[in-house]
C-alpha cells in the first residue's frame, strides 16, 4: 500500500502568516496613536505657565484681589484661563464677582462645591483643575517671599521693566530698580543659594541666588556686601545680604554713575537666562 505525501499549502499559510503580521502592525500603530495623544494630552494639562505669559497689571490685580477678598489668586487665574477669556477682557469688577461665589475656600477639595454657583459644569470644573495645575510653580514664586529692603527703610520704585538701556548697547532693563540710599540694607527675598557673586560690569558688585522655586534672584549695585559671601552657600529668607549702593557700568570699583538704588531682577533657567517682570511680585511682597 504506498503512502501519498501530503500537499503542503504553503501559499496558503503564507496568505495566512502576512494578514496576521498586518493586523498585529495595524494594532500596534494604533496603541501607538493612543498613547502618543494621551503624552501630547498629558504634556499639555500639565505644562507650566511662566510668569512672562501674563501682562503685570493682570498679575497685580489677582494678587491684591487675594489680599482684599481672601480667595487665593490662582482660583480666579484659573477660571478666567479655562473660560478662555482675553488679557483685555480681564477685570477686577469680573474677578471680584467671581470671588463672591469661592468666598471661604481654603483648599481645592472645597472647589467642586463652590464653583458650582458660578458654573454647575463637570467638564468646566476638570478644566478649571487642570489650570491649577499649570499654575502651581507661579504660586511657589508668589508664596513665602520678602521685601528685598526691610519695611523700616525708606526707599520708592516703580515699574521700569523693559525701558530702553544704553550702556553696553541698546538693551532692555530687566529688572526693577528700587531707589534707596546708599548703604541702605538689602535682604534675600527667599531660602536660597548663592550662584554667582563678585563684580559685573553692569551690576556692579552683584549677587545671584537661586530659590528653592526655581527662579534665580538678582540683586546689583550694591555698595558692599554683608560678611564674605561665597558660591554655594545657604542664605535665608530675610538674611541681610548687602547694602544699596552706585556700583557699576565700568571696570572693578566704579561708582558714581547713577544715583544709588537696588536692581532686583527675576529670571528663568540656568546657563541662559530669561527674564520677567519683578514688579507684580514685589507690590505683593511689600505689604
Amino acid at each position: 500500500m504506498s503512502v501519498i505525501p501530503r500537499k503542503r499549502h504553503r501559499g496558503h499559510i503564507y496568505i495566512i502568516n502576512k494578514k496576521r503580521f498586518i493586523a498585529s502592525i495595524a494594532v500596534f500603530v494604533l496603541i501607538l496613536s493612543v498613547l502618543v495623544l494621551l503624552c501630547l494630552n498629558l504634556a499639555q494639562t500639565t505644562r507650566q505657565y511662566a510668569a512672562y505669559q501674563f501682562s503685570a497689571d493682570n498679575l497685580i490685580m489677582y494678587f491684591e484681589l487675594e489680599k482684599d477678598m481672601g480667595v487665593p489668586w490662582q482660583y480666579l487665574l484659573a477660571i478666567d484661563m479655562a473660560e478662555s477669556i482675553p488679557p483685555s477682557l480681564i477685570s477686577r469688577e469680573r474677578s471680584s464677582a467671581i470671588a463672591l461665589h469661592l468666598s471661604g475656600i481654603e483648599t481645592q477639595e472645597q472647589l467642586p462645591s463652590l464653583l458650582a454657583s458660578y458654573k454647575n459644569d463637570k467638564a468646566f470644573l476638570k478644566q478649571v483643575q487642570n489650570e491649577l495645575q499649570r499654575l502651581s510653580d507661579l504660586r511657589a514664586i508668589y508664596d513665602n517671599k520678602t521685601f528685598p529692603i526691610p519695611g523700616d527703610e525708606e526707599y520708592s520704585y516703580e515699574d521700569g521693566y523693559g525701558d530702553a538701556r544704553t550702556f553696553g548697547g541698546e538693551r532692555s532693563h530687566e529688572g526693577i530698580d528700587i531707589m534707596a540710599e546708599k548703604g541702605v540694607r538689602v535682604i534675600s527675598v527667599c531660602d536660597g543659594t548663592i550662584e554667582k557673586v563678585g563684580w559685573n560690569k553692569l551690576g556692579g558688585w552683584r549677587i545671584g541666588i537661586r530659590g528653592k522655586d526655581g527662579i534665580y534672584y538678582y540683586y546689583a549695585h550694591l555698595s558692599r556686601y554683608e560678611g564674605n559671601p561665597k558660591r554655594g552657600d545657604k542664605v535665608r529668607k530675610g538674611q541681610l545680604i548687602g547694602y544699596v549702593g552706585d556700583s557699576g557700568y565700568g571696570p572693578v570699583g566704579t561708582t558714581g554713575q547713577f544715583l544709588p538704588h537696588l536692581h532686583f531682577g527675576m529670571y528663568y533657567g540656568k546657563g541662559k537666562l530669561k527674564a520677567f517682570n519683578p514688579y507684580p511680585f514685589l507690590k505683593a511682597w511689600e505689604n
